[in-house]
């Protein structure tokens, strides 16, 4: 573990942002699964990128989606969670790090915004909220920013909702290590929301004052992705 006087700067080979294949809301998406993708082209929440990943469908019951092309590569070693922003203190954790605090298993229902589900996901990592402990909040910090090493992706949380208890930052997925298409190392799990807020690759956690707009955000998609109450 190290703090912000001894931390370096990681060099990530960042992949190019996936070129748009098609626009569709998740509206216009449900039962559409059986068209085409060029078929698809409807919807309130037209997207810039949605993309199929190779071998979508994997053995767990998860269709991997991306936004960039492929799966950004990492190296277990050299790898570090930066969690900074509004607080007393700041972290740069290595997965060693993440592995020794007090772990947590959980299953819960995944659905994620298209319509598909997986009823009983199990999920295994360490609270979000004993990870903000750690670096001591300041009172103005109003919600928590989820960076990707895609590059591209982003999210966030108030900070009420980043403190749940069933909020995790997992790295591994019904009881083994995640996957890289499944966002290894880390992977911000949220019960209750559709999967887009469970962002992948995470390497960084920034306390601010106030949530933004994420990737799908931006995109026409609720801050708050309640499962049957948004979007």
């Amino acid at each position: 573990m190290t703090t912000d006087a001894d931390a370096s700067q990681q060099q990530r080979r960042i992949p190019e942002p996936y070129r748009p294949v098609f626009r569709v809301g998740r509206a216009a998406f449900l039962g559409l699964s059986g068209l085409s993708a060029a078929a698809i082209f409807l919807g309130k929440h037209s997207v810039p990128s949605f993309n199929f990943a190779p071998g979508a469908a994997s053995a767990n019951g998860f269709t991997i989606y991306t936004v960039v092309r492929g799966y950004p590569a990492f190296h277990p070693d050299s790898y570090r969670l930066r969690v900074d922003g509004l607080a007393q203190g700041s972290l740069n954790l290595s997965m060693a790090d993440i592995l020794r605090l007090p772990a947590v298993r959980e299953k819960r229902f995944y659905q994620c915004v298209t319509g598909w589900t997986v009823p009983d996901a199990t999920w295994t990592g360490v609270r979000l909220s004993h990870i903000l402990d750690m670096v001591k909040p300041h009172s103005n910090a109003g919600a928590v920013k989820f960076y990707s090493f895609d590059g591209v992706y982003t999210e966030s949380l108030t900070m009420a909702q980043a403190r749940e208890s069933d909020v995790l930052l997992a790295y591994k997925l019904m009881d083994k290590p995640l996957s890289q298409a499944q966002g290894a190392p880390l992977r911000l799990v949220v019960p209750g929301m559709y999967g887009y807020k469970f962002a992948k690759w995470v390497n960084r956690v920034e306390l601010i004052d106030k949530p933004i707009d994420g990737y799908w955000e931006m995109n026409g998609y609720d801050r708050d992705a309640y499962i049957g109450r948004s979007n």
